[in-house]
C-alpha cells in the first residue's frame, strides 16, 4: 500500500523523507513448469466375423433287404415251428452329422503404456533493471580542466 506522503521522480524513483531517492532494481525470473497434454493413442476394436467352414465325415447307413427265393423242399421241424402267424420287424439305422462348436482362445492382444523421460531446454528472455551510476561531480571537474 502506498503512503500518501511518498513522492516519486519522473523516472519512478521513490523519494524518502525528502532526503534520498530509492530506485528499485527489478529482475524477472524464468519459471518453467509442465502440464500434461494428450498427444495421441490407439483405439483397439474387436469384431466378430463369420467364416464358412466345411469338414467331411463318414456316416454309416443300414438298409434292410428283403428277397424272395423260390424253394421246393420238404418241411423240416424248424419250418413247422415257424408255420404260424407272426410279425418280424427289422429296423434300419443310420448316422447323422452332429455339429458342436467350442470357442477357444487362440491369441491375446496386450495393451500397455511405457513412460519415458526427456530433458528439454526452454529458452526465453527475462527483463532486469540495470542501474548505471555516473559521478557528475568528477565529470564537471574534468571538463573544467580541459578548457
Amino acid at each position: 500500500m502506498k503512503n500518501q506522503d511518498e513522492k516519486y521522480t519522473a523516472d519512478r524513483a521513490r523519494i524518502v523523507e525528502d532526503k534520498e531517492a530509492v530506485l528499485p532494481v527489478i529482475e524477472e525470473e524464468l519459471q518453467v513448469g509442465k502440464r500434461e497434454v494428450e498427444t495421441g493413442g490407439v483405439r483397439v476394436t474387436n469384431r466378430v466375423t463369420e467364416t464358412p467352414v466345411a469338414k467331411q465325415v463318414n456316416l454309416r447307413e443300414e438298409h434292410v433287404n428283403v428277397e424272395r427265393h423260390a424253394v421246393n423242399r420238404p418241411v423240416t421241424e424248424a419250418d413247422a415251428v415257424a408255420f404260424r402267424e407272426g410279425t418280424i420287424e427289422v429296423s434300419e439305422k443310420s448316422e447323422q452329422a452332429v455339429v458342436a462348436k467350442q470357442a477357444r482362445v487362440v491369441e491375446e492382444v496386450v495393451i500397455d503404456k511405457q513412460a519415458t523421460e526427456r530433458t528439454q531446454t526452454v529458452s526465453d528472455t527475462v527483463k532486469r533493471t540495470d542501474v548505471d551510476v555516473e559521478d557528475l561531480t568528477r565529470q564537471q571537474d574534468v571538463t573544467r580542466n580541459k578548457r
